[in-house]
């Protein structure tokens, strides 16, 4: 398990760990299902890199909505993974054709957001 908290923290830094600590006290099972599985298993997956997992992700969040904890912490990651902000934003206007407009309006408001306190 220690492990798995080790590369978990490698791949999602100080914003995915304040997730979990959140969440650590009413239910440490979820905390070590995301341990075990997203930093043990799937990001251990090298068949696609975490740049490219991470746009993903943020493609698939932005399209759900309403996930702004979670998109910040997915777009800090891909950031700290070398994705540039052009990306980041192609990727989500890209959402915004097949989501629609608002969704991916409200996931720019969120990556301007991260990319204003890089500054």
């Amino acid at each position: 398990m220690e492990d798995n908290k080790s590369k978990f923290t490698t791949i999602f830094g100080e914003a995915g760990n304040q997730v979990l600590d959140r969440i650590r006290k009413h239910s440490p099972r979820m905390v070590d299902h995301v341990y075990d599985y997203i930093a043990g298993d799937l990001y251990q997956d090298i068949t696609i890199d975490v740049r490219t997992r991470e746009l993903c992700v943020i493609s698939s969040l932005a399209s759900q909505g309403g996930l702004t904890e979670q998109l910040t912490v997915h777009i800090k990651t891909a950031r700290r993974n070398g994705v540039s902000k052009e990306e980041i934003i192609a990727a989500i206007e890209t959402v915004g054709v097949y989501a629609g407009v608002p969704r991916a309006l409200n996931a720019l408001f969120t990556a301007i957001e991260i990319f204003d306190a890089e500054s």
